[in-house]
């Protein structure tokens, strides 16, 4: 299959709204490339182990690619990009309106493989960390929780900013014994740290099949697979797992978790827990207000 790759060279301030831009029309992943990375070193206590290479990275501002399937619908597709970027600028001041959109066609072989080189070990805390399959490692501490992943086409290795805040939730509300739900598994990650963890069942569910196959393959490769059902489902709606579980883990989009809000109760025990999370700064407000009206309580962990 072949893909095309959609590359903005944009700001720092408008990186994130053109990245949302292009998921919101149908994106099946973006990868940001930011100048600032060229100087970055990781402190001894950040969760970056290793430094990955920097030579692609841009000299200034960010570059935005967005990946598209190569299926004759892109014409319309970045004709509808372009309309919003012109409100967008109109409605956040950001010089977005006349950003050229460059495309190369790329094979989804050579994109499968080429990532690989700047996925290093992750650490997500002072007891758990993320190892690609392909990387050696050694534990730090003999009570640490290694994962070790092969995300492929999936979404989900651990080094994104909102799958660290979902584990890291997840180590202090987990307990042993617990039931999970994990909505939008991806590569199974979130699954994976629950059932390592101490949840005795965890149910996790995707419409992707390609995330169900990688995430059955990473949970029969961390030997937490007995304890992980993975359903291709849409979301919760059509989920066959009428269990009540002690909590549910949805690392989604905003507009996706306001859809869930009204489902979640009719899954979640009543002390039950929910961790959302992939929600930028503009939709915070909106979720929170759609989850109280839904009785959740924000908590802190």
């Amino acid at each position: 299959m072949q893909w095309i790759e959609c590359r903005v060279h944009t700001t720092h301030a408008a990186h994130e709204l053109i990245a949302q831009l292009f998921i919101t029309h149908g994106a099946n992943g973006t990868v940001l490339e930011d100048s600032r990375g060229k100087d970055f070193t990781p402190e001894p206590w950040t969760d970056i182990i290793g430094k990955p290479k920097t030579e692609h990275l841009p000299t200034d501002g960010v570059v935005v690619k967005a990946y598209f399937p190569d299926d004759g619908t892109l014409e319309a597709t970045l004709s509808a990009v372009k309309k919003d970027l012109v409100q967008l600028e109109a409605t956040t001041n950001q010089p977005v309106a006349q950003t050229e959109i460059l495309l190369t066609t790329v094979h989804e072989e050579d994109w499968a493989e080429a990532w690989k080189a700047y996925y290093k070990p992750v650490q997500v805390s002072e007891t758990m960390s993320i190892v690609p399959t392909w990387e050696s490692y050694e534990k730090r501490r003999e009570d640490e929780h290694v994962i070790t992943m092969d995300p492929g086409m999936a979404f989900g290795t651990g080094t994104h900013e909102t799958t660290l805040l979902c584990l890291q939730a997840l180590e202090h509300i987990v307990n042993d014994g617990d039931t999970v739900i994990d909505v939008g598994t991806g590569s199974g990650i979130l699954s994976i740290a629950a059932a390592k963890l101490g949840a005795k069942a965890v149910h996790a569910v995707d419409l992707d099949p390609l995330a169900v196959q990688v995430a059955k393959e990473n949970s029969e490769a961390n030997n937490v697979s007995e304890r992980i059902t993975i359903e291709q489902r849409d979301l919760l709606s059509e989920s066959s797992n009428e269990q009540k579980a002690d909590i549910v883990v949805a690392n989604l989009l905003a507009h996706l978790v306001i859809a869930l809000a009204p489902d979640i109760h009719r899954h979640l025990k009543v002390d039950g827990k929910l961790v959302v999370s992939g929600i930028i700064k503009q939709k915070e407000q909106e979720v929170i207000d759609v989850l109280k009206q839904e009785t959740f309580k924000l908590m802190t962990c």
